[in-house]
Parts: C-alpha cells; sequence; structure tokens
C-alpha cells in the first residue's frame, strides 16, 4: 500500500469511528440534559462501474467519468442524518462525506485533486406558525450551512437518479451554497402529503459550491427563489402534475458579473403507475455576448416488470458556446436486495467536435450498494 492509500485508509477508519463515536454519544446522552430529540441514523452507499467508450479524454463536458474504458471506485458516500421530525420547535442536522476519486467533483473544497470531501453539512430549525391539531402543519423551517441548490431534476448522488450520467442540463446548474434557505410550509410536506406547495427562499455567499467562497465584493450575495406546486384534483385530468420553477442569482468567487440560473420542470401524470414522464428547462446566463447557456431534456420511465425499469433521457443543449443532442437509455435490473445494478448506454452529438470527435458513445455498467 502506498502512502496516499495509507493516508486514505486511516482517514476513513478515523471518519467512520467519528460518526459512530456521534451516534453513540447521541444514543447515550441523558434524557433529562436533552441533547438530542432524536438518535441520528447512518446511511450511506458505495458506488463502481465499468466504462467502455471510444478513445481517450476526459469527458467532464457531461459529468460522467474521465477514465475512459476500464473500472472506477466512484465514491464511498457517509451520511449522518436527523432529520426534522415534530411540528412544534425542533432541530435536526445532517453531514455528508464522499470519500474516492470522484469526491472532487464536488468541488466544495479548495483543492482539485481531493479524495475527500464534505458533500453537505447543515442545521435545521422548525419554528411552527400553526398547532397541527387545530389548523394544519405549517411552519418556517430554516436551514443553515453547506447544502444543495434546491432545484434540479437530478442529485449529485448518482444513486437517487435514473441514470448513472448526468445530464447536459445538470452541468450548468448551481450544486452547492454555503449560506441560509428558507422552506414554507415545511422542508418535507410534499413528500408527506400535507400540503401541494413548497416556497424556497435563500441567500448565499456565492453560486460555486467551494465551501465558505466569498465573491470577490463580498456585499453582493446569492439569492434563491423557487416555488413547486402539485396541481389540486380539480383540474381533472391534469390532476397531479408538478411543477417546479427556481432562480439562482448571484456571482462566482471570480469575476464581476452577476450569473442567473432559470429552472423550470414539469412532471407530467400518466395513466398508469408504471409509467413517468417529465420536461426540464436549464438556462444559465453570464454577462457578455454569446455567453449564454440553455438545455432542454425529457425524461421517460418504464417499469418493466417487479425488477426492471427502463429509463430514457433526452437532450437539446447550447453549452459553452458549444451545440449538441444526445440520448441515454438505462436498464435497471434489481438482482439483489440494497443494490442498484444498471447498465447505460449513452450517445452525445456536439458542434464543434469534443474531444477530437462529433459523435461519442459510452457504456456503463453501474453497480451501487445501499446501506
Amino acid at each position: 500500500m502506498n502512502d496516499g492509500q495509507g493516508v486514505m485508509r486511516r482517514f476513513s477508519f478515523m471518519l467512520c469511528g467519528w460518526l459512530a463515536s456521534l451516534s453513540l454519544n447521541a444514543q447515550e446522552a441523558p434524557a433529562a440534559a436533552n441533547a438530542l430529540a432524536a438518535s441520528p441514523s447512518l446511511s450511506g452507499y458505495v458506488s463502481t462501474t465499468y466504462h467502455l467508450e471510444r478513445g481517450a479524454g476526459n469527458r467532464n463536458y457531461r459529468n460522467a467519468d474521465s477514465v475512459g474504458s476500464g473500472w472506477s471506485l466512484d465514491h464511498v458516500a457517509l451520511s449522518l442524518h436527523v432529520p426534522l421530525n415534530e411540528w412544534l420547535f425542533d432541530a435536526g442536522y445532517r453531514i455528508d462525506a464522499w470519500l474516492g476519486p470522484d469526491a472532487s467533483l464536488l468541488e466544495s473544497g479548495s483543492s482539485t485533486d481531493n479524495t475527500v470531501e464534505l458533500r453537505q453539512a447543515y442545521i435545521d430549525f422548525r419554528i411552527p406558525l400553526a398547532d397541527p391539531r387545530k389548523g394544519g402543519a405549517r411552519s418556517i423551517d430554516l436551514r443553515a450551512g453547506l447544502f444543495d441548490n434546491p432545484f434540479g431534476y437530478e442529485s449529485l448522488d448518482r444513486n437517487l437518479n435514473p441514470h448513472h450520467t448526468h445530464s447536459w442540463g445538470f452541468t450548468i446548474e448551481p450544486t452547492l451554497h454555503t449560506g441560509l434557505l428558507l422552506m414554507y410550509p415545511g422542508v418535507d410536506v410534499l413528500e408527506n402529503g400535507e400540503a401541494d406547495y413548497l416556497l424556497t427562499l435563500g441567500s448565499a455567499n456565492t453560486t460555486d459550491p467551494q465551501t465558505n467562497a466569498a465573491a470577490e465584493n463580498v456585499n453582493r450575495k446569492t439569492w434563491i427563489l423557487g416555488l413547486t406546486t402539485i396541481l389540486p384534483d380539480s383540474l381533472g385530468p391534469l390532476a397531479g402534475t408538478v411543477i417546479s420553477a427556481g432562480y439562482t442569482n448571484g456571482r462566482a468567487r471570480t469575476g464581476a458579473d452577476p450569473i442567473q440560473n432559470v429552472y423550470l420542470a414539469l412532471g407530467l401524470p400518466v395513466p398508469q403507475e408504471d409509467w413517468s414522464f417529465g420536461l426540464v428547462y436549464d438556462a444559465r446566463v453570464h454577462g457578455g455576448a454569446g455567453n449564454d447557456d440553455s438545455v432542454l431534456g425529457a425524461y421517460v420511465g418504464r417499469r418493466l416488470n417487479n425488477r426492471l425499469w427502463l429509463n430514457v433521457r433526452g437532450e437539446v443543449a447550447s453549452v459553452l458556446q458549444i451545440g449538441g443532442h444526445g440520448i441515454t437509455t438505462t436498464l435497471d435490473y434489481q438482482l439483489w436486495s440494497n443494490v442498484i445494478s444498471r447498465l447505460e448506454y449513452r450517445w452525445d452529438y456536439t458542434n464543434p467536435a469534443m474531444n477530437g470527435r462529433r459523435d461519442n458513445h459510452g457504456l456503463h455498467l453501474n453497480l451501487i450498494y445501499e446501506f
């Protein structure tokens, strides 16, 4: 084992021990001290992938792999989480870390070759506005620290996505912020069916994912605004349609021009539960002529049986003055419990050429164990 591997391994043991000690201390804390309202849960996943691609070269333009053909350990994700679970004054937290080569893709650290990075680290606070026993559950939930941008069809965590590779739209979206987020009428009301809308407001240091980063003019903050709503049953065939709109306006760590991001998504109801369909539009507006980016994407999913899913993504993009379109097709088969096993074929056409080619083809076998 070389020195780098030894350091990595020692850090992994230290991190696991630290997370375990936090969990143990939380469970052993005296109830009278009220140190924690609930015991934290430790979860995560391990992701590894085989890539089969033509030629060599870095393919970060589509945020997939940068190793060409061959096996790769993507990363190990660890998460320690205490959610908000009371409609009273409540608090929780989340600490996520990535270990492995993909950790540097987060760009949350100051180095571009880190193999250990913070994925998220924030505290949640709940301020109740109504007694849930009388007027329904309503609260203002605050999130402070390093957190995900609240908008986007795809996540940094690939186990939450229908495909292994990320979309073109994802590559122009802001991903992480250091700041404060406000959510009304509650961070989890949509998934719990307690409301049919969620309003999000926020302020952050920059549009960059780097932790504690600041713009050249520290008085210029990044502002976040968004609304997600589910159409009611009174609209007939449109009932259940999910509409999401997000807007981010701020500055990067370098550069004086503001950067604006617009996100629009539409999740359409389908007559059969085995189908899913979504449309996504992403735009990024820079200063200067010809610097604007836009991506239109469509997602279709079909459950073929109890173990097999078929997902297809199509995109038309204009990113970094490069025009292109592409199709991604993924078969996801659940052969083992707690394991995501999927085979993905991706084709992208770009003009001008990327890596010396206009047509780029890739085949990816992705295996993820979730715990």
